[in-house]
């Protein structure tokens, strides 16, 4: 381990994220205090003063010294606080943090990818000038395994990193580094929004075998047997959507299958390819995932209104039109039976209803000035 500002880690949420961050972490001998506001999913955990993993690094038993329902506890003497949740809970976890947070204390959350949310709930709480930073995907291929255990199948060795607001990301960045080195310096939030894999390819592959799924109850693999050459060709039209916003934006990002491939995910021939059907036809590590047993999941539920909707709002504000993305969130909504736009991550929610595009560029590179 390289040295490290960074002695001590508080890391938000206790599902198979972040016990795998508190399992790597330990292991490199980082002292990990473990948080969660779901008393049963830290019980056992305190019952046996740790977590015990499985991962490429090895097996064996990661002791915690705190495991707490307590925010306070957790962060005392932190001097990263980690968040690591799912989209759709960064209110809950940041609204839990914002009390405690101190400005020698780093804000860290991984995955991020929800723009201007954190920084919005962040000053709700009465913090008027914001700063954080964030990775665009998790650091694991992961999950917990049992009330006691979690596996690691891969640690990412390419990480999306941003900072907010945009001129913070620097000096974050160098912070961040020591802990996870596999994390790429990027501008900034805007720039780690457009990474994130799921919401690129999860919305139209899981719409496009809706039936498969109620049929078998997900009894196929789901992105080996269901992205099929029609699947992927619709995939790779969501992504070119998703590249001109993106380029209209000033925001540095690239191709669906050029990220996979950076990440780890699949083959040079599938690279140069530039297909995405290839690109998962030659992934080792997602060919045996089978698919969701139901339509009532998060490559819906989150990857829809905290991916897919973002993509079709930032189109909005940049002039781009996104009618693929577009198609995708409308028929998405008619398969579940929900209006799924109506708790989205979009603009308003940001706290930007009305912004224009010069004052939205403005506020990710300097933040907010009062």
């Amino acid at each position: 381990m390289m040295s490290s500002p960074v002695k001590s880690i508080a890391i938000f949420g206790a599902g198979g994220g972040g016990t795998s961050a508190a399992a790597h972490l330990t292991t490199l001998g980082f002292e990990i205090r473990l948080y969660s506001q779901d008393e049963s999913a830290l019980k056992p955990l305190q019952e046996i003063g740790g977590i015990e993993y499985d991962a490429p690094f090895g097996k064996g038993f990661a002791e915690l010294p705190v495991i707490t329902s307590d925010a306070a506890t957790a962060m005392a003497g932190a001097e990263l606080v980690m968040i690591v949740s799912p989209a759709h809970l960064h209110e809950k976890w940041i609204s839990a943090a914002a009390p405690h947070l101190t400005e020698d204390q780093t804000l860290f959350v991984s995955p991020g990818h929800t723009l201007m949310l954190i920084p919005h709930i962040l000053r709700s709480c009465g913090i008027k000038n914001p700063v954080f930073c964030e990775t665009a995907t998790l650091p694991y291929l992961c999950r917990r395994t049992g009330p006691t255990t979690c596996r690691i199948s891969r640690v990412s060795d390419f990480m999306v990193f941003g900072g907010f607001p945009g001129k913070e990301t620097k000096r974050q960045f160098d912070i961040v580094s020591t802990v996870y080195p596999a994390v790429q310096e990027f501008s900034n939030v805007l720039e780690t929004v457009f990474p994130y894999g799921n919401a690129i390819h999860h919305p139209p592959a899981f719409l496009c075998n809706a039936g498969r799924v109620e049929a078998t109850g997900g009894d196929f693999r789901h992105y080996y047997d269901g992205i099929t050459p029609s699947v992927g060709r619709l995939i790779d039209a969501v992504d070119r959507e998703r590249l001109a916003v993106a380029n209209a934006l000033g925001a540095k990002t690239m191709p669906f299958v050029e990220l996979f491939y950076q990440m780890g995910y699949t083959t040079e021939a599938a690279r140069e390819s530039g297909i995405a059907y290839e690109a998962f036809h030659q992934s080792e590590p997602d060919k045996w995932i089978p698919a969701p047993p139901q339509l009532e999941h998060r490559y819906f539920l989150e990857d829809v209104p905290y991916g897919h909707i973002i993509y079709s709002e930032l189109g909005r504000l940049a002039g781009v039109p996104t009618p693929t993305i577009d198609h995708v969130i409308h028929l998405a909504s008619i398969s579940l039976g929900r209006d799924l736009t109506a708790d989205a991550l979009t603009l308003e929610k940001m706290g930007l209803a009305g912004v224009t595009k010069e004052r939205f560029l403005d506020l990710l590179e300097n933040g907010f000035d009062d």
